[in-house]
């Protein structure tokens, strides 16, 4: 079903629609690339997890990192 009021990102002369704020914003400022070695360090990471004390690291830094990212949709009012 189409989206009523759709969002659309305009880059020079393709248009694209986004299905959310999140994907306007990732596709306005092409942030596909950057997101992709993300899912791959994190696919790293944990691949890496052996025993707990490594999952208690790798855990952590995936917090810290998930805070940091909602602290920033917070402040442009992305959250």
């Amino acid at each position: 079903m189409k989206n009523k009021n759709p969002l659309y990102v305009v880059k020079g002369k393709e248009v694209q629609e986004a299905s959310s704020l999140l994907d306007l914003v990732i596709k306005k400022f092409n942030l596909t690339p950057i997101i992709n070695i993300l899912k791959t360090l994190l696919q790293m990471l944990v691949e890496q997890v052996e025993n707990f004390a490594m999952f208690v690291v790798v855990k952590t830094y995936i917090d810290e990192m998930m805070k940091k990212i909602t602290d920033l949709a917070a402040k442009f009012g992305m959250a």
